[in-house]
């Protein structure tokens, strides 16, 4: 694969994959360094072939190196450089915020007298004065089936009965 063919993937996709033979592996990984991209991943699909895939690179220092590239590739420049002059720092962050320092806000104290008692006063309705009349009767408990004769074989489950019971 030519350095053009390479150079025309990276075209500020997010994701680049590129199916290559071996012996361009590090020369694709160049071009998509200073071109902006950062290698996330690189196996071999079969016996000489790889697949690299990259991912575009957001730092503000790897979109200055990817500016720099095009303007080179521009003026008619190679791709790569051996002796490319080094990036500029990244500039400073930014100052912080004064900070505004406020006395912390005063504690209300308490007293060293003893608190008054709480007011009295009639008492609540705390328990619901008795009914008048008694509660009604509950219903009888449903009939239960009296149990089978102590000497009776026992039927099987589901069974109808027999006409003898």
């Amino acid at each position: 694969m030519k350095d053009d063919e390479m150079r025309s993937r990276f075209d500020g996709r997010g994701m680049v994959e590129i199916r290559l033979r071996g012996s361009v592996r590090a020369r694709a990984e160049a071009i998509g360094h200073v071109l902006g991209y950062e290698l996330l991943s690189g196996h071999r699909v079969r016996r000489g072939v790889y697949l690299l895939v990259f991912r575009r690179d957001d730092d503000p220092r790897a979109r200055r190196r990817a500016e720099r590239t095009v303007e080179r590739l521009l003026a008619g420049g190679p791709v790569l450089v051996e002796d490319e002059p080094p990036l500029p720092p990244p500039p400073p962050p930014a100052p912080a915020p004064p900070l505004d320092f406020r006395p912390p806000a005063p504690r209300p104290r308490r007293s060293m007298e003893p608190q008054p008692p709480p007011p009295v006063g009639p008492p609540g309705t705390r328990i619901p004065p008795r009914p008048s009349h008694p509660p009604a009767s509950a219903p009888p408990p449903p009939p239960f089936a009296p149990p089978p004769p102590p000497f009776a074989p026992p039927r099987p489950p589901f069974a109808p009965p027999s006409q003898a019971e």
